[in-house]
């Protein structure tokens, strides 16, 4: 199987999620779909999960958002996250007031997603995963 680097991995479709120190990265353990989740590690929405449509979705603090966040410190468009539809998702902050934080970085562009990507938007913590498929032999 090809990586998104276009390296071959090894990768038994039975093992679970694991870090990868040298990459300083969260590494799926499975075959991944072109799905992509958010989910709430922070304790105002601990758990809460978001499924991402296909084009755009939009986060902030209003109701006319796609991903409602009530955290006082999110704007209310906060940021947006794309998806190309070919398994690609692109994060991009909208001029927020507290910034989009991605891997402890500011984001001062858009940037492309990766599996496990850290993203902060006031002081609410998201994970950005893809789903994941075991394949049978």
């Amino acid at each position: 199987m090809e990586n998104k680097d276009g390296n071959s991995e090894a990768r038994d479709p039975q093992a679970s999620t694991i870090f990868n120190p040298e990459e300083g990265r969260i590494r799926p353990g499975g075959l991944l779909t072109e799905r992509g989740l958010l989910v709430v590690l922070s304790e105002n929405l601990f758990g809460q999960s978001f499924i991402l449509s296909e084009g755009r979705n939009v986060i902030g603090r209003s109701s006319g958002c796609d991903i409602v966040v009530q955290d006082p410190l999110v704007s209310r468009e906060h940021c947006v996250i794309e998806s190309d539809g070919q398994g690609g998702y692109y994060l991009e902050d909208l001029g927020s007031k507290n910034a989009t934080v991605l891997n402890r970085k500011a984001l001062s562009r858009r940037a492309a997603l990766s599996y496990g990507d850290r993203i902060v938007v006031g002081a609410t913590v998201l994970r950005f995963f893809l789903e994941e498929r075991v394949e049978r032999k």
